[in-house]
């Protein structure tokens, strides 16, 4: 299944490459063989839109989100508890996301006009909510919420610009699939089953900024899902 996101033709040097599905969809494995073949005739380089990106400001992200005084439960002079506004817990952080994700779509552009084939694990999305997408919730009401509104709003203007891929993979697996080979993953922080499946069921018609998408089942070997991206990757 082919779905056109943008329009616009396809560069005449290097090229953008994007390898994206739900956690366990199997993108690492893909990522890491698709570019070690590329490599064998082209220049070519990984990145990953997903997180961390750039390091300071991936510090500046966790500690807005995970730093002591944002998300935890505070005090009031009256002994009630309280919790910190969404704005420093969730909004601030998900906005700075945003940064990172556009500086590394203008990196790989930048790489693609040299000649260079980028290969990126995950990439952005217009959709809100989705994985890799716009995050901040518009729903708080008064002066918080109209801030909200306000970052949301800036937020979404970044993922605008995010330079599109030329070429997005989607990978498809079933949701069995994935949550058996998120089980069998090796990482830090890993994901719960719960989240695998809320994860694959509200992203089952993401759709990553790119000028051209391609579905893939991923439910095959190895050198099988490989020769079928190869295919896609030989079409003007």
């Amino acid at each position: 299944m082919n779905t056109g996101v943008l329009q616009d033709t396809m560069p005449q040097t290097g090229r953008i490459l994007v390898i994206s599905g739900v956690d366990g969809a199997g993108k690492s494995t893909v990522v890491e063989n698709l570019a070690a073949r590329l490599a064998a005739a082209e220049q070519v380089a990984r990145v990953s839109g997903g997180k961390p990106q750039a390091a300071w400001m991936e510090a500046l992200r966790l500690r807005l989100r995970n730093g002591k005084g944002n998300n935890e439960e505070g005090r009031c002079a009256g002994g009630q508890s309280r919790r910190k506004t969404r704005i420093f817990r969730d909004a601030l952080p998900s906005l700075v996301l945003a940064i990172l994700r556009w500086r590394l779509s203008r990196h790989a552009r930048r790489l693609a006009r040299a000649g260079v084939t980028v290969v990126a694990d995950r990439w952005p999305t217009l959709e809100h909510g989705k994985m890799d997408g716009p995050k901040i919730d518009r729903d708080l009401p008064g002066f918080k919420g109209a801030v909200l509104r306000l970052l949301a709003g800036w937020e979404s203007a970044i993922y605008r610009h995010v330079e599109p891929a030329d070429i997005a993979f989607y990978l498809v697996v079933d949701e069995q699939t994935a949550i058996r080979r998120n089980t069998q993953r090796v990482k830090v922080g890993k994901e719960s089953t719960q989240d695998i499946i809320r994860r694959y069921r509200d992203n089952l018609d993401f759709q990553p900024i790119a000028h051209r998408v391609e579905r893939i089942d991923n439910a095959g070997t190895l050198p099988e899902v490989i020769a079928v991206l190869e295919r896609h990757l030989e079409r003007p």
